[in-house]
């Protein structure tokens, strides 16, 4: 009996070691906060690792954003043959198919890569002209030394109902597919005035309205007095119910 009780307690404290538990972060801190950026199709997978569950992925780098790759072969975690939703999601695991393209943000390329390293699946049918478009203007204005240091955060509004205020806006004609916005935050770390930095060129000071009244983030997930927004636009999200088409992300 007391072999059993160590057995159970051995693997419940497995499972709790390999949760996966994900830290979600803004297209624009992603930029910031990794080497490598880029734009990459799988061209194969191989290699099973039985023990360590990882396998290599060999890619082509379509369009590099930021950094230097020395190699075009990853190490990923979970089996080849899979896809992320058959592999371990406690493990973060991620499969990985011939053909499939990403947006991907690398630490370096010596990194073992999983479900939690940032990236954005781009699919033909899903608007991956207007995402890379979108972000490729987007880290060209980043890469200013003037903004590319600020804290940028996830635009989120506490009480969404289906798409967000700002996707909510009537007969918005932007000139620009991606906007920054700074916000000065006051002593109970609430939105006090919110600048325009680089606006769509269209309802600007409208969507900085809307940021000011809606915007929400845990108070003790904020450092300091100002912090910043990066939004992008992409079109063929307006007459999807349930998606913004003017956000921080690129889902």
């Amino acid at each position: 009996m007391k072999r059993i009780v160590i057995l159970i307690a051995l693997l419940l404290g497995f499972n709790f070691l390999s949760a996966c538990d994900c830290v979600v972060s803004s297209l624009a801190e992603n930029y910031n906060n990794n080497l490598i950026v880029a734009e990459i199709t799988i061209l194969n997978t191989y290699d099973n690792d039985l023990v360590k569950r990882t396998y290599k992925a060999d890619i082509k780098f379509d369009k590099i954003f930021k950094g230097v790759p020395n190699t075009s072969t990853l190490t990923v975690s979970g089996l080849t043959g899979f896809s992320s939703e058959d592999l371990l999601g406690d493990a973060c695991e991620f499969g990985l198919k011939k053909g499939d393209k990403y947006l991907i943000f690398l630490r370096s390329t010596e990194e073992i890569i999983s479900t939690c390293t940032p990236h954005y699946r781009l699919d033909k049918k899903d608007a991956a002209k207007s995402k890379i478009t979108a972000t490729e203007n987007l880290f060209s204005f980043l890469e200013k030394a003037t903004v590319k240091n600020y804290s940028f955060k996830s635009y989120f509004e506490n009480n969404k109902d289906g798409k967000s205020s700002l996707s909510g806006l009537k007969n918005f004609n932007p000139k620009n597919n991606f906007a920054v916005y700074e916000l000065l935050l006051d002593s109970d770390k609430k939105v006090s005035t919110v600048n325009i930095i680089s606006g769509f060129g269209d309802q600007d000071t409208a969507i900085a309205n809307l940021i000011k009244k809606n915007f929400w983030i845990h108070p003790l997930k904020i450092s300091g007095d100002k912090i910043r927004i990066a939004l992008v636009y992409i079109p063929e999200y307006v007459k999807i119910k349930y998606r913004d088409h003017i956000s921080s992300e690129l889902y």
